[in-house]
């Protein structure tokens, strides 16, 4: 296969897989409907951006006022979005731009999915097994999900930079590929703090290369200057000076940055003193080197060793944090999904196998291993968050097109009734095809949750929030979850979304819902509204788990005397109350507040 057949059938692939996507979420398009609370809160951010907030200013005024909501958002992913934004406004008008804006970045990013994940995989096994890849890609919508229009949060960004990354690691020009490598884990660690595992194992895969043979000393050398230069440039020039310092857990910072510096000057140290003749010495500078860098974390981020997380106050950890399922490792989840998001695995692992047995020369031998033990690095890491089995299956795909190109090589050389069938046979080893055997034999989740999503989502949009956006401005008092899309199609202020660094007034808000109606009164005092969309998992566990609380007094019909409820438009299902004050009483947040 030519070079350029080669990149017309990647961008055929892609195309393709565009244009299904935009037909499946067209309705979402035309109503600017975003099916994830982040994506509305992103969009939310890029406006206000274009409104004049401040470069280095993240945080969301609207947000629990007049403190405003801390974030620990990257300000790059925004970037390509606004640009758009500003591009198409002047020719379509704001409300088009904005739709135009948050299709096409998606797709962009999807583009470029396919052919960095074709690039990888034709480095080691040729042209076709890549194109294969790529029609697998395709297929996997445990990876794709993350890319449909609308779906502007940064976590396609992440599987992408994951895409360049493993590119970059086989690259033939050692120094070349570090510095690439080490660029793009920047990057990826400056848009989310869920990178820094595969940082350390692109690191760590590079070092036992460097144990094998002296030669490789430039990869990981390039990759470990160029992640520390990277990251430095990254933080002051996106957060600025005085907050390029600061010591968070939930996002690159010292904390993280300084044992990689300790590792990087260690490590020509450690070299010149021990030499690196031999491949017990190579080692004693990687492990010396290692050791130091890790007391370095513990001197400088021990806090941090508890996790992004470990500062939540318990309400926020057990009734938010531990709901979050995608956040959660993959024996949490339900069996259904469980099973589907680990059945494609197997597949890559099978391949793999078969491809080192029959590679022909040693180095391509160690190539097949190397991918492996990446993909084996991805997929313990997938087992501890659920969400990050998307990169793993990325990095499973070269394997499982592997195993089914050389199935299928196999099959056409059989007669023709059983070459058909074992053709067929085949999509059951495609990702789609091991979902769809999966979901055929284990039970399906309850219907009934996924209907409550759904009425959810559609409460929330911006056709569902006309009546709310049509008030007198104010602050409401509402749910975590459809914080971001009040923010999004409506003038009003929140007092918490979820997200973390907003930790008290999310604790406010929960503690609100969740308590009985004397206590919420002090909880809500201080706003102007309150609003729920009745019937979505984050009310059923305000309700159904406390039945003595506001929110299942409201749910049952039970309005206290100092909320009076508000009509809405046909076909709105969101409730609005306004909250009533005592005449000469004052209107102050509750005390753990201030």
């Amino acid at each position: 296969m030519t070079h350029r057949r080669f990149l017309l059938a990647v961008g055929a692939l892609a195309a393709l897989c565009c244009g299904m996507m935009l037909l499946v979420e067209w309705r979402n398009v035309l109503t600017l409907g975003f099916r994830d609370p982040d994506d509305a809160l992103r969009y939310v951010q890029v406006k206000d951006f274009l409104a004049g907030q401040n470069w280095f200013d993240v945080s969301q005024h609207r947000v629990n006022p007049p403190q405003g909501g801390p974030m620990h958002w990257s300000r790059i992913v925004d970037l390509p979005i606004a640009a758009l934004m500003l591009l198409f406004q002047p020719i379509f008008g704001a409300a088009v731009a904005d739709r135009i804006a948050v299709t096409v970045t998606p797709m962009l990013l999807t583009a470029a999915l396919f052919f960095m994940l074709a690039l990888a995989v034709r480095r080691i096994a040729g042209p076709v097994v890549a194109v294969v890849a790529a029609v697998l890609l395709a297929m996997s919508i445990g990876i794709l999900i993350q890319f449909h229009p609308t779906r502007i949060d940064h976590h396609d960004w992440q599987i992408v930079l994951a895409a360049v990354t493993l590119w970059a690691a086989f690259d033939p020009e050692k120094r070349r590929g570090g510095t690439i490598a080490g660029f793009s884990a920047a990057l990826w660690l400056h848009i989310s703090a869920e990178a820094l595992p595969y940082a350390v194992m692109f690191g760590g895969f590079f070092a036992l290369h460097v144990v094998r043979l002296a030669a490789e000393w430039p990869r990981l050398r390039a990759y470990m200057w160029a992640l520390i230069g990277g990251s430095a440039a990254l933080l002051i020039g996106v957060h600025g000076w005085s907050a390029a310092f600061a010591p968070y857990c939930d996002a690159m910072s010292p904390v993280y940055l300084t044992p990689m510096l300790v590792v990087a000057v260690t490590m020509p140290l450690a070299s010149h003193y021990l030499g690196e003749h031999s491949v017990i010495r190579r080692f004693l500078v990687i492990a010396i080197a290692a050791v130091l860098g890790g007391v370095a974390f513990l001197i400088d981020g021990g806090a941090c060793l508890t996790g992004p997380f470990g500062g939540l106050d318990p309400v926020v950890y057990t009734q938010w944090y531990t709901q979050v399922l995608e956040g959660r490792p993959l024996w949490e989840q339900t069996a259904t999904t469980a099973a589907v998001v680990a059945g494609p695995v197997p597949l890559g692992f099978i391949g793999y196998y078969l491809a080192v047995k029959a590679a022909p020369t040693p180095a391509k031998r160690l190539e097949w291993l190397g991918l492996a033990l990446l993909s084996l690095g991805a997929t313990l890491v997938a087992l501890f968050v659920m969400r990050a089995m998307s990169v793993a299956h990325l990095f499973l795909l070269a394997g499982n097109a592997w195993l089914l190109h050389s199935l299928w090589v196999r099959a056409q050389r059989m007669r023709s009734p059983l070459r058909i069938l074992s053709t067929l046979f085949l999509f059951a080893l495609t990702p789609l095809g091991a979902e769809a055997a999966i979901l055929a034999i284990v039970p399906s989740d309850d219907p009934a949750e996924a209907a409550a999503d759904r009425n959810a989502v559609a409460c929330s949009g911006i056709a569902g929030l006309r009546g709310l956006a049509a008030l007198p401005k104010g602050t409401i008092f509402a749910p975590l979850d459809i914080g971001p899309s009040i923010l999004a199609f409506t003038p009003h202020s929140v007092i918490a979304t979820a997200h973390h660094r907003n930790n008290l007034a999310m604790k406010r808000v929960i503690l609100g819902f969740e308590t009985d109606t004397a206590q919420a009164a002090a909880l809500v005092a201080g706003t102007d509204y309150l609003a729920y969309c009745p019937g979505s998992g984050e009310i059923s566990r305000y309700s159904h788990k406390r039945p003595h609380s506001l929110m299942s007094d409201l749910e049952q019909g039970r309005t206290p005397r100092w909320l009076q409820p508000l009509p809405m438009g046909k076909g709105e299902s969101i409730r609005v109350y306004r909250v009533l004050y005592t005449p000469g009483t004052k209107r102050i947040a509750t005390p753990f507040m201030q």
